[in-house]
């Protein structure tokens, strides 16, 4: 193999490896709006629908040092106020780290590590970055795959905390009719 055809190769693995890096940040970065969008809400059933829009709305722009912060606090939070006299059933959701496995701060400190992470790379690490030297493409390469490795946790966790919230919500999906009934029945009973 030819000198170009190394530094051809050696090149189009930095940049894959940016890559690599650069999505796993960006779904992160989704999966957390997508955590402070439907981890924790109340709203009339019939206003569920453009409750969660709007949470999506207000989510889209936020930077991801923000969304980590918000994340944290609503992973913490106890269950969404409901009404004491509502005039229709509510839907109210909540997810949380009440197992006691999971300590918040902890949570909010490797969080912050990879906004660090990703920041690190998007606004450092390709300033000095020489794509036609082979040593700095085998350098880049190094320290993307300690990088990913620095960030495989978070991102596997926030993937576990999508998954049980999805669970949940198909779970709902899946006994809305008997939760209403139910729920119907206790009205009635009650005199309601």
């Amino acid at each position: 193999m030819s000198l170009e055809q190394v530094a051809a190769t050696v090149r189009d693995a930095a940049l894959q490896k940016i890559g690599r890096n650069v999505v796993n940040f960006q779904k992160m970065e989704a999966m957390l709006k997508f955590i402070l969008t439907f981890s924790n809400f109340a709203a009339p059933i019939t206003q569920t629908g453009k409750h969660l829009t709007n949470q999506a709305k207000r989510v889209r722009s936020i930077s991801m040092g923000v969304l980590v912060n918000q994340a944290s606090k609503a992973l913490q939070d106890e269950r969404p106020p409901m009404p004491q006299d509502p005039k229709e059933i509510w839907v109210s959701h909540s997810f949380t780290f009440e197992d006691g496995n999971s300590d918040p701060r902890m949570w909010r400190k490797v969080m912050r590590e990879v906004v660090r992470e990703r920041n690190k790379l998007i606004h450092q690490m390709l300033a000095s970055f020489n794509p036609s030297s082979i040593e700095s493409c085998n350098v880049l390469c190094a320290v993307l795959d300690e990088q990913r490795d620095r960030i495989v946790p978070a991102y596997e966790h926030l993937q576990s905390i999508v998954k049980a919230i999805r669970e949940s919500h198909k779970e709902l999906a899946e006994n809305a009719d008997a939760i209403v009934e139910e729920i119907l029945k206790r009205r009635s009973a009650d005199g309601a």
